[in-house]
């Protein structure tokens, strides 16, 4: 464990809530709280940082899917960001009120099996997807069991430190979408999930000075930003080394917590 000043701790945190946000592991696993001790007191502007991230990283996309939306142009991926987040909240707030829930080790073990079929996936897929081929006028946009399966999955990583980012990644991967539509798409609806975590915080008050806290915001913002931006572009000029190294992660923070 690390145990330095509160600012350095601040710091850490939301570097490496960014980190397990983004790829298929869990911000809130034992693992980044072993690593740094007051890991738990900026879980809020964590969760806060990651969020804007996504708010800030997408505003193009948002605003022009937006702007269609107020001319009555309804695009596949305002859909599919609506629905999801509905769902979302249909799923995760009656599970969010359970007073039992998954345990980290049994978390762990489920992140690892999604990394492991991530990674099997993405070495046995031939180039021409047999799934999509079912259908040859399949466009690469999302539909509505698209945005009804990323909302339960993401309802259901409230009940433990699962992987949200992992489990949609696979499955929009299984219909047959690409690397960098898929990891997209986990992102943008990324929000929905993050909002209804920090809502099972209730109230929370910082400790010590503001900027403590905002150093911890800050982090997490800029660490998420530069992760998004280099897994889509490495998703899109080398979409298997992605996938591979992508779902690789959870299985050696899995190996590791069992040696340890």
């Amino acid at each position: 464990m690390i145990t330095m000043g509160t600012l350095v701790e601040a710091l850490l945190s939301g570097l490496i809530f960014a980190l397990t946000s983004w790829f298929p592991l869990s911000p809130e696993g034992d693992v980044a709280s072993v690593l740094v001790g007051n890991y738990q007191s900026f879980l809020v502007p964590a969760y806060l940082g990651v969020t804007f991230a996504v708010f800030f990283h997408y505003r193009e996309k948002f605003s022009r899917l937006l702007i269609e939306a107020m001319k009555g142009i309804y695009e596949a991926e305002l859909k599919y960001v609506f629905f999801a987040t509905l769902f979302t909240a249909l799923i995760g707030l009656p599970l969010s009120k359970f007073s039992w829930g998954l345990s980290a080790k049994i978390s762990s073990a489920v992140n690892a099996l999604i990394g492991a079929l991530i990674v099997l996936l993405s070495l046995a897929t031939p180039r021409r997807n047999p799934i999509r081929e079912l259908d040859g006028k399949l466009s690469e946009e999302p539909s509505i069991l698209d945005s009804l399966s990323a909302g339960v999955l993401q309802g259901v990583a409230l009940l433990g430190p699962l992987t949200r980012t992992g489990a949609i990644t696979l499955a929009l991967l299984l219909p047959g979408y690409s690397a960098r539509k898929a990891l997209q798409w986990s992102f943008m609806v990324a929000p929905a999930y993050f909002i209804l975590r920090l809502l099972q915080f209730g109230s929370w008050e910082p400790e010590g000075p503001v900027w403590i806290p905002f150093t911890a915001f800050a982090s997490a913002f800029f660490v998420s930003l530069v992760l998004i931006y280099l897994l889509e572009s490495l998703a899109e000029k080398r979409a298997r080394l992605a996938l591979t190294a992508f779902g690789i992660v959870p299985i050696i923070v899995f190996a590791l917590e069992v040696i340890v």
